[in-house]
């Protein structure tokens, strides 16, 4: 589905929601972002074709982290000549780019700039596309206000400052990991907010 000019996001329902939604960036250098499970790969490659889009087309694979239902998929891309693109945190990996070295990257007509969010895992990062004040925010947050879980490596401190350097974008999209997109500033800084509290009350605990 286009959801801007040039970004276009596959968003999965709850049948799918242990896939990652996934979203891509179609420009002079295109990227596809959390190709998400096996599962769901024969439905993103027919919804891709539907736009217009071949798996070939893709320049970048980035992972917003590691974990399998954002990367199962990664080498179906990786194949057709895609370079791998994360943050090197992520459990010691070596990608061919390594976000943890480059603050942002120009497509052609978008500025992206990656913003390490670690808390979800080490090396997680968001994405911030000005041009359209969106951020995808891989498992960072929720539809619901939910944070995401807080894995071997990571602590509920680094998730609060995560929260907190997304908030400051102050977005007018929030693409997460799974579940629906999100619009509106105010709903989104108030989703936020929420995601603090809670992650401030288990800490406490």
């Amino acid at each position: 589905m286009k959801l801007f000019n040039g970004v276009y996001a596959y968003v999965w329902g709850t049948a799918l929601m242990d896939s990652s939604n996934t979203y891509i960036v179609l420009d002079e250098t295109s990227i596809v972002i959390d190709p998400g499970c096996f599962k769901t790969f024969v439905n993103l490659f027919g919804l891709m074709k539907n736009d217009g889009i071949e798996i070939s087309d893709m320049d970048i694979v980035f992972n917003t982290h590691l974990h399998k239902d954002h990367c199962e998929s990664n080498h179906l891309f990786l194949k057709k000549g895609a370079l791998l693109a994360l943050n090197s945190l992520e459990y010691g990996s070596k990608p061919d780019i390594d976000i943890s070295k480059m603050r942002y990257l120009n497509s052609g007509r978008l500025n992206l700039e990656f913003i390490h969010t670690p808390g979800h895992t080490p090396g997680s990062t968001s994405i911030y596309i000005d041009e359209f004040s969106a951020t995808i925010t891989g498992d960072l947050i929720f539809e619901n206000g939910l944070p995401g879980r807080i894995d071997f490596g990571s602590n509920t401190r680094e998730m609060v400052r995560s929260l907190e350097k997304i908030q400051n974008l102050d977005s007018s999209f929030l693409l997460p990991g799974h579940g629906r997109i999100l619009e509106g500033k105010e709903g989104i800084r108030l989703l936020i907010e929420k995601a603090i509290q809670i992650i401030t009350r288990r800490g406490d605990e």
